[in-house]
């Protein structure tokens, strides 16, 4: 038996689900975030919703977390010192050449993470194919540190150019580092990336820096507070580029945890999309302060080998998960301009939404909702009620301001934030080819399912999916998030078999330091994957091709079979091929051991529960007032079909089905949902 518990902490709630692996059964809970402690909210909701026997009994603890993400975002981490090569001290001003806002004249990029009086150059350079061109001088080494002492850094950072081809020195530089009595965390940037590209390589080695201390301070604490709850298991957190790893893994390497939070329900999705086998999804999370949506192609979210937060660059694998501030406790307001306006600010969990009763008075999404009827008699998870008169009375400062009424600014707070979601989709699906007609859309979080099919008939897509547990969905994925443990290298050569022969003996040291790194039980025999970095000669950038590889890791094709995998690539992703000499940029190595899988199980009979009662509801399709029936999603049988307008209540979330759709449950217990001109899936 092999259960396990997952914990997911948002902006505004804390959920959790607990999967027994005997029953196939799923205990959900959705507490409000503490966010000044975000461990005590996910500890409080561990000993609210289990037993002590469930908690000793399950082997896995799986997390998603924003705990680095937030340290990021509000600049509060570590105070980092910085090693590097004499005369790229400035490289975290300099960038690259591009604009994040190529049109605006005002633009300015982020301030670098450490300040330039901490940014010290030490003598010393390695050519980009590992010879040693100036031996490392360790009076420069001993210098900074004494000004890192006269400073107080915490961490520091070492970054020298050409480390990934020859780390000798940085390893020389953290020794000299310790023998001069430096006790703090150092990271250096050949351990962080193996990759080439000296800007992005040193920004993540700093962001590592910047944020270990918290990581270290927040799983430490987490995990002593499991333990003396009685758990036995494995720790396992969530990375950005999916999977998960231990806590100690992620304390040893935090940048790759920066996504970890918003991966989960990337994660979840693309299992779902493998046991429904209907085609690809579009995933939609709407929680209380954000928006993230992905892409799922064959059963597998978008990776990405680069990912950006607050205008960074972090050089690791991630999961392509594009989010705003756009969620149920996204704030209204008009603008200088006179226009309404939704979100990016949020009432978060403390106060949270007017309707709360808390003290919040700013009109949010779920006020205008619920002014519409949208949520039924509002009645939310862990015992929150929504007061109606608190929601009219938050919007009518919005509504006298715009000269409509109270319902009027509900409708278009609601189509605004709508419409907002609905462009983002529209980044990765129509701005990068993938047709969202082609598509389903799957809705979850606690205002997901309730937006679900507006956002559906913004986008076109085939149809909605809405899975069981669905306001707790992101936290559910984690549940099937395998252990994964990736590295890459970048070694410039030629593409034919002498330079194939040279890329599988660095793939096989790759997957040596792999295997070290594993700290967990492994639940299954891991597998081994290989990609291969590829470009035309000449070029700056290029494209990963999957190879296929034997047990070992060694990549089974020859150089014309690789050449014919990568021409089938660049073709799919430009249109063209070039008359060029191919060459390999870089390796990466994967090893992934699967989690058990979990049953999907529905209700093949209705369970009993209150009566089916009705409420005024505003009909988005109609564009009015409706009789919308209302009921609990217990009370759906299996493979029932229920016709729209309706309101499907569940302890986590709300389901807002309007009219002219059709919902059917599945045998999954996701409820499949369509148009009624459309058909079923």
């Amino acid at each position: 038996m092999v259960s396990r518990i997952a914990i997911d902490v948002g902006g505004t709630f804390t959920d959790l689900v607990h999967y027994d692996d005997q029953t196939a059964s799923m205990a959900v809970t959705k507490i409000p975030t503490t966010p000044a402690s975000p461990e005590q909210g996910a500890l409080t909701a561990v000993r609210q919703t289990l037993s002590k026997d469930q908690i000793q009994t399950s082997q896995f603890f799986l997390h998603g977390t924003t705990v680095g993400l937030n340290a990021l975002l509000q600049r509060q981490g570590a105070r980092v010192g910085l090693l590097c090569t004499r005369g790229f001290r400035d490289i975290l001003e300099i960038r690259r050449g591009d604009r994040d806002e190529m049109y605006n004249l005002f633009w300015a990029p982020a301030p670098p993470l450490v300040p330039r009086r901490l940014r010290l150059p030490v003598t010393e350079r390695v050519r980009a194919d590992g010879i040693v061109h100036i031996e490392i001088d360790p009076d420069d080494v001993a210098a900074a540190y004494a000004v890192f002492v006269r400073e107080e850094v915490d961490t520091i950072a070492i970054a020298f150019l050409n480390s990934f081809a020859n780390p000798d020195h940085e390893c020389a530089a953290e020794a000299e580092l310790r023998r001069l009595g430096f006790e703090g965390p150092i990271s250096l940037s050949h351990r962080i990336s193996g990759e080439y590209r000296e800007y992005e390589r040193t920004t993540t080695t700093i962001i590592d820096a910047f944020v270990r201390s918290r990581m270290t301070q927040y799983l430490g604490q987490l995990g002593d507070g499991l333990k003396a709850a009685g758990f036995e298991g494995n720790l396992l957190v969530t990375r950005s580029g999916g999977g998960s790893f231990t806590f100690g893994e992620a304390v040893e390497r935090p940048f790759e945890t920066i996504m970890s939070g918003p991966v989960a329900g990337a994660e979840g999705t693309g299992e779902l999309a493998r046991h429904l086998n209907i085609g690809d999804f579009v995933a939609a999370d709407v929680g209380g302060t954000s928006f993230d949506a992905s892409l799922i192609v064959g059963g597998r979210p978008k990776l990405l080998y680069e990912g950006t937060v607050v205008g960074l660059p972090v050089q690791t694998p991630w999961v392509d998960v594009r989010s705003i501030g756009a969620g149920g406790g996204s704030i209204a307001y008009v603008d200088a301009g006179g226009l309404l306006r939704v979100g990016p600010q949020s009432a978060g969990a403390v106060p949270g939404p007017a309707a709360y009763g808390r003290g919040g008075t700013a009109p949010t999404v779920t006020d205008a909702a619920h002014v519409l009827g949208l949520l039924g008699e509002g009645e939310l998870a862990h015992g929150i009620c929504l007061d109606r008169d608190l929601s009219r009375s938050s919007l009518k400062p919005v509504a006298d301001q715009l000269g409509f009424s109270i319902e009027e600014t509900a409708r278009g707070v609601i189509q605004i934030v709508t419409a907002t979601m609905a462009n983002l989709m529209r980044e990765i699906t129509v701005e990068q080819g993938n047709d969202p007609r082609q598509l389903w859309l799957l809705a979850f979080g606690g205002a997901g399912p309730m937006l679900a099919t507006m956002l559906a008939r913004e986008l076109g897509t085939r149809g909605v999916v809405i899975p069981p547990h669905a306001g707790n969905f992101s936290a559910a994925g984690l549940l099937g998030a395998d252990l994964i443990q990736a590295a890459a290298r970048t070694h410039i050569m030629r593409l034919d078999d002498p330079g194939l022969s040279v890329a599988n003996k660095i793939l096989q040291e790759m997957f040596v330091e792999l295997e070290s790194r594993q700290s967990a039980s492994l639940p299954a025999a891991p597998t081994r994957h290989v990609g291969l970095d590829m470009r035309y000669r000449g070029q700056e950038h290029s494209i990963t091709v999957e190879m296929v590889c034997d047990a070992s890791g060694c990549i089974s094709w020859d150089s014309s079979e690789v050449l014919e995998e990568f021409t089938h690539g660049y073709a799919s992703s430009f249109g063209v091929t070039m008359d060029e000499a191919v060459e390999i940029v870089s390796m990466r190595a994967t090893i992934r051991a699967p989690l058990p899988r979990r049953r999907w199980s529905g209700q093949s009979d209705a369970a009993g529960g209150p009566p089916a009662m009705s409420v005024r509801s505003w009909s988005i399709a109609h564009r009015d007032w409706k009789e919308f029936s209302v009921l609990q999603r217990m009370q759906l049988a299996g493979d029932s079909t229920l016709r729209g307008p309706a309101i499907i209540l569940e302890p986590t979330t709300t389901t807002y089905l309007d009219s002219g759709h059709l919902a059917r449950v599945h045998d999954s217990g996701c409820l499949i949902i369509t148009e009624e001109q459309a058909d079923d899936a």
